[in-house]
């Protein structure tokens, strides 16, 4: 598949799961605890499940509300209480826009380089920037997120 429409591809399963997860945020105990406790699932029962002492599942909520949680473990303790482990990396905004405002970045630092943008007036300016950042999104080249590590 070539690297446009595989990117193409992921940019709308991306853009799609940020919208199925917005405002999603993890309850204030953990969800290994909340799942425990909206279900009344015994810990006992649950230790048992995933073969583990009940110390391993309090061990295991402690771990996930101080972020030191390996994804196995919650994959393994989902399971022992009857549900799933989902695990996603989202973009804040759209993939598209994100791209975007990289390529307007691109095009403006290419500008200052530029002796031909030198010569040019106000608004051919800007066509040489809108066209640029078009042509950088088309392309993608390998340095077009050079200067993006500030996030």
């Amino acid at each position: 598949m070539p690297d446009f429409m595989q990117r193409r591809r992921l940019t709308r399963l991306l853009d799609r799961s940020a919208e199925q997860v917005e405002g999603l945020r993890a309850p204030e105990g953990g969800w290994i605890t909340a799942m425990r406790r909206a279900t009344g699932l015994p810990v006992d029962l649950i230790a048992r499940r995933k073969g583990v002492s009940r110390n391993a599942v309090y061990q295991a909520e402690r771990s996930e509300k101080d972020g030191a949680i390996s994804l196995k473990q919650m994959e393994k303790i989902a399971a022992a209480m009857g549900g799933r482990f989902v695990y996603a990396i989202v973009p804040d905004e759209p993939v598209e826009a994100m791209r975007y405002k990289q390529a307007l970045r691109r095009a403006r630092e290419l500008a200052r380089d530029s002796g031909e943008f030198q010569g040019l007036s106000g608004d051919d300016r800007q066509d040489w920037i809108e066209d640029k950042a078009a042509e950088l999104l088309h392309d993608m080249p390998p340095d077009f997120w050079a200067g993006a590590e500030e996030g």
